[in-house]
């Protein structure tokens, strides 16, 4: 089975690559809704609550060193990055739907 010229050359189909915009939706999201503030107890709660083996390692990681504040630095990452998430997929659905 031979290769006929117009299998020779791949173009992939266009499509809207959008993620520089997802990822801007996602820092105003963060930076002007209360829903997304990493910077609050509840967020702390909620990201501690729902951290996996991976993240609970680190922590306990950090914590054993008896730095507070690179504990601190720590959980507050962890918020960070759990609000992040959630105002990502946010973001996505308002611009890809």
């Amino acid at each position: 089975m031979g290769m006929n010229r117009a299998d020779a050359y791949y173009e992939p189909d266009d499509y809207d690559d959008r993620s520089d915009e997802i990822e801007e939706r996602t820092w105003e999201l963060m930076k002007i809704g209360a829903d997304y503030d990493y910077k609050t107890s509840g967020a702390i709660s909620e990201a501690l609550s729902e951290m996996g083996v991976d993240d609970a390692k680190a922590l306990q990681d950090a914590i054993d060193t008896g730095d507070y504040e690179q504990i601190g630095r720590k959980i507050v990452m962890m918020a960070m990055d759990y609000m992040e998430h959630h105002a990502k997929e946010v973001a996505e659905f308002e611009i890809n739907d």
